[in-house]
């Protein structure tokens, strides 16, 4: 499957209801080639799966499965699984000066930001 992570703010839970929200909870959006559509991946339940034809539409059946899920246990008083952290997608780096340039010098020379570069040579 191809990453196409799909980022939703993560929101505090309402301190009065303490319920939570389908935003409390990271949502995986991949392609499938096998199944030639999106497979939204829902972790903190259990890796519950939904799917669509476009990257859109499986991030909005995405947060109906996570609405009914919520619903579900709430209804039938189990247990809400823990929101899990998410993360920013900054990474703040120190390195030498020296590599630095060199780093970018190289980035350049592909015609890509520095950013890009590392990105790329990151996920290979």
């Amino acid at each position: 499957m191809r990453s196409g992570i799909k980022k939703t703010k993560s929101r505090k839970r309402s301190p009065t209801s303490g319920r939570p929200t389908p935003e409390d909870y990271q949502m995986v959006i991949e392609w499938s080639e096998t199944d030639h559509c999106y497979v939204t991946t829902l972790p903190a339940w259990q890796n519950a799966q939904t799917h669509a034809a476009t990257i859109g539409k499986a991030a909005q059946r995405g947060h109906e499965v996570l609405q009914l899920l919520i619903d579900s246990a709430l209804e039938a008083g189990e247990k809400i699984p823990e929101p899990q952290r998410r993360y920013s997608g900054n990474l703040r780096l120190r390195l030498p000066t020296s590599l630095h340039g060199r780093l970018a010098r190289e980035a350049e020379r592909e015609g890509v930001s520095l950013n890009q570069w590392i990105v790329g040579k990151l996920t290979g």
